[in-house]
């Protein structure tokens, strides 16, 4: 079989459709959240909160407890292969939860293979963006990578925003079912295409000369010490990584049905809102993006969790429809702004970039899917506000900010950059 180079805008590209897509029929379900449950749990009350949270929590798990294996594949076999699985997992859990939606069981092994899509695609398609942005020769990374790897998170923050947009539009003419299974055709058609023009042949890498290195020299300059200082800006990258992801999966899970109970929004209009936060949001990946290129790293995560606890603050006080909206999109902005830069980190200073996805992937899904049980819990201790459930989320934003306060420098060990 004659195979071609794909060149790395093209790449690019089909990298940026793909991550939307598996991204779309798994966050439809918190759109739909109230649906689901007057559903699935017709006669259980508050109790169902415990069911729903069970779902949002195994289905984040299925997008995070793979990842570190399905890294492996990626650093060891072709990655289009599991960029194309990736969109066959989501457009056959979409399939599942269409037709068969009203089990529980059913509906649980259709969010599981919503979660296994994301948990193929990141890894893979993270390795395959990183890669072509950087010469292999010279080991140089693109003078835009911030911005690069920025774009590339914004099909997934755009994905995430076209799900309960869907919603809003179809809810009033179709079941929250038949929303599923509209998904399923351009899932398909996507696969099939990517396939035929572009996942089945190798993605080409750029060539550059060797320029001089724009940072300073470590202390020491031995490759002991190079190998310490990039474990510590590892291992602070995680720990920011923890904290904000635990405030994203207990907020994100509740933010429909917070302005359906608390602020008496109907539930197609609570999805317009965090459709809009998304899609809107996605801007944010471009912001993080440039200002990481310009100011580096530490800056841009710092202020991300400082100012998402402020945003968390104002959408619990404020009762205004207009006002709600703009921080409902600064949240989605804030949301997006941090990925970027934490994926900078983690190519520049990971060796098996495929297998350091994975566990990025890993960490956020498995302690994000922490978020819907621990709202489940601080429910059924207060049934009737979601005081605890803020609290908690400004708390972990607090905490991702201190977390960076140890990180001196945010420039890395292999910080050399070729312009593009």
């Amino acid at each position: 079989m004659a195979t071609k180079t794909i060149t790395p805008n093209i790449s690019l590209i089909s990298a940026i459709l793909i991550h939307g897509s598996v991204e779309i029929p798994f966050f439809i379900f918190p759109a739909i959240l109230l649906l689901v449950g007057e559903n699935l749990f017709p006669n259980l009350g508050d109790l169902s909160w415990i069911g729903l949270g069970s779902l949002g929590t195994i289905g984040t798990l299925a997008a995070g407890l793979p990842s570190p294996l399905f890294g492996r594949l990626a650093d060891k076999y072709h990655k289009g292969t599991l960029m194309l699985v990736s969109l066959i997992f989501a457009a056959l859990g979409a399939l599942i939860i269409g037709l068969f939606g009203e089990s529980y069981l059913v509906m649980l092994l259709g969010v599981v293979l919503l979660g296994s899509s994301l948990a193929l695609y990141h890894p893979a398609g993270l390795s395959w963006i990183s890669t072509v942005f950087e010469d292999p020769k010279t080991q140089s990374f693109s003078s835009h990578y911030v911005r690069i790897l920025a774009v590339h998170g914004i099909g997934g923050s755009v994905g995430s925003s076209i799900g309960p947009i869907s919603v809003f539009f179809l809810i009033d003419i179709l079941t929250w079912r038949n929303i599923y299974l509209i998904w399923v055709i351009p899932l398909s058609l996507l696969a099939i295409v990517f396939w035929i023009l572009i996942g089945r042949h190798e993605p080409h890498s750029v060539e550059v000369p060797p320029i001089s290195r724009q940072e300073e020299p470590i202390k020491g300059n031995n490759e002991i010490a190079a190998n310490n200082f990039q474990n510590s800006i590892l291992l602070l990258t995680f720990i920011f990584i923890i904290t904000m992801s635990l405030t994203r999966g207990m907020i994100n899970f509740i933010l429909a049905t917070f302005l359906s109970e608390v602020k008496n929004f109907e539930i197609s209009t609570a999805a317009l809102y965090i459709g809009l936060s998304a899609l809107i949001g996605s801007t944010g990946q471009v912001i993080g993006g440039i200002f990481g290129d310009k100011y580096g790293e530490k800056v841009v995560l710092s202020f991300t969790a400082v100012f998402q606890a402020v945003i968390l603050i104002g959408i619990f006080i404020f009762n205004d429809n207009l006002v709600l909206l703009l921080l409902y999109i600064l949240l989605g902005v804030m949301n997006a702004l941090f990925w970027p830069s934490t994926n900078s980190l983690v190519a520049k200073n990971s060796a098996k970039r495929g297998r350091a996805f994975g566990w990025v992937m890993l960490v956020a899904n498995f302690v994000g899917a922490l978020g819907p049980s621990i709202d489940g819990f601080l429910r059924g201790v207060d049934p009737n506000q979601y005081t605890l459930i803020f609290c908690f989320a400004i708390f972990f934003s607090i905490c991702g900010f201190i977390s960076f306060l140890f990180l001196k420098n945010s420039n890395t060990i292999k910080e050399k950059s070729y312009s593009i």
